[in-house]
């Protein structure tokens, strides 16, 4: 859990847009009964575990599922190249990233730039 808010601290930029109350959780794919969650709040990003019910009662809005390998890695990069690591494990299936909520949404609440960290691209509205 150290690990986790110095990670958020170490990347101020990207929590310091987020608004109050956005949740973005830390899931262990092989072991699913508690979640690591970082929580925006007036006074900046708490880290805390909980019990992982499922994504819809996670209140997240954004979960990150990872596997064995890739946490560790997570742990080890956390106060440096954390981005790197979990954008380099989305793109390889070892973390699968679920939005709980919409776009405009993410956006609306902060999460954008975040996004992008995470190399996190949408495809534009066809015409």
């Amino acid at each position: 859990m150290e690990s986790w808010l110095a990670a958020a601290s170490h990347h101020g930029e990207l929590f310091a847009q987020l608004d109050t109350g956005v949740r973005i959780a830390l899931l262990a794919r092989a072991a699913p009964e508690r979640m690591l969650v970082w929580e925006a709040g007036h006074a900046g990003v708490d880290a805390r575990i909980e019990p992982f019910a499922g994504y819809a009662a996670s209140a997240a809005d954004m979960v990150l599922a990872a596997d064995d390998a890739s946490l560790a890695e997570l742990r080890s990069a956390a106060a440096g190249r954390l981005f790197e690591v979990l954008r380099a494990g989305i793109r390889s299936g070892r973390i699968v990233c679920y939005t709980l909520r919409r776009r405009c949404v993410l956006e609306e609440r902060g999460l954008d730039e975040l996004l992008d960290a995470l190399g996190y691209a949408f495809m534009g509205a066809c015409r």
